[in-house]
């Protein structure tokens, strides 16, 4: 995806803000496509990666789009995408294995602590300077998040192992947020596409040795297991993760961060759905809180 020449500035980063609402509401589905598939966490997560391999490949060529041979990027851009490649293979690890530790709620409350460790970096060490607004803004989304997340109603059952499921939603966050940071700057001179294509095959690559491993089967039993692996990759992954990597050539990495609050309000509402837990008007107007936390953000960082 790229945006035409003749385009405004401007019209690029609302553009490139679209994109990442899009991409919250998509990836906001990766939870509980992974916890209805029928696979343990870390074949779910390798199904994830491999299976977008070819819809990124074949979404490049529909669109006109080239795909950047590695020996025309600079040596340091090589090394950033192939650190990102792990650094994302590693989030979706842990990011599968806390779903099956604990609740959805719990572990997307806990991965959207990425905006604060991307702030936190994108100002100490890499030099941007967000406005005091933003900090308004992201505090403001963080409280609809906690709201949202203290809101216990319909006596669900006690997570497996909710200790060990909340360490590694905040190790997933943590490798999500550097591999955020490492593209950042690879994305300024390569497409979207090819960022996209090279970090998922990279990742797919590190994740299979870990799932072969840890997973008792590879192949799914039914012909809905393999539909939910297939919507894992292209909707949450290509789809998801392609329109975040788009936002990130037009929006500071300090705000692109923040697609994990919308993530984590389409998350809690879908896991609500699926598992007939009730929609209440707290959960909307936390919801509400983090949208508006996302646009004050925004205007912070335009």
């Amino acid at each position: 995806m790229a945006v035409p020449a003749s385009t405004s500035p401007s019209s690029a980063s609302t553009l490139a803000f679209l994109a990442l609402l899009g991409a919250g509401v998509a990836v906001g589905f990766s939870p509980n496509l992974a916890r209805l598939s029928d696979l343990a966490p870390l074949a779910s997560g390798f199904y994830r990666l491999a299976l977008a391999v070819p819809a990124i490949w074949l979404a490049i060529i529909l669109t006109g789009s080239k795909l950047e041979p590695l020996s025309s990027m600079p040596v340091k851009h090589r090394w950033r995408l192939f650190l990102a490649g792990l650094a994302f293979a590693a989030d979706i690890a842990f990011w599968h294995l806390a779903i099956a530790e604990t609740t959805i709620l719990e572990a997307t409350l806990l991965s959207s602590t990425v905006p604060i460790m991307v702030s936190f970096v994108s100002v100490f060490v890499f030099g941007e300077r967000p406005k005091p607004l933003f900090a308004l803004g992201l505090a403001l989304a963080l409280a609809g998040v906690v709201v949202l997340a203290l809101q216990k109603t319909g006596a669900p059952q006690t997570p497996p192992n909710r200790l060990m499921g909340g360490i590694f939603a905040l190790l997933a966050a943590s490798f999500f947020a550097l591999y955020l940071l490492l593209i950042a700057t690879v994305r300024q001179s390569s497409s979207t596409g090819t960022v996209m294509f090279y970090t998922s095959l990279i990742s797919a690559l590190a994740m299979l040795p870990f799932a072969l491993a840890m997973s008792p089967t590879m192949l799914s039993g039914s012909l809905n297991g393999w539909l939910t692996l297939i919507g894992l990759a292209v909707i949450s992954h290509a789809g998801g993760q392609g329109l975040m990597t788009f936002a990130l050539a037009h929006l500071p990495t300090s705000f692109s961060s923040m697609m994990g609050l919308m993530q984590t309000a389409v998350a809690a509402i879908v896991a609500w759905v699926l598992f007939s837990e009730p929609l209440t008007l707290l959960m909307l107007v936390s919801g509400a809180a983090i949208l508006a936390g996302i646009w004050i953000c925004r205007k912070a960082t335009a």
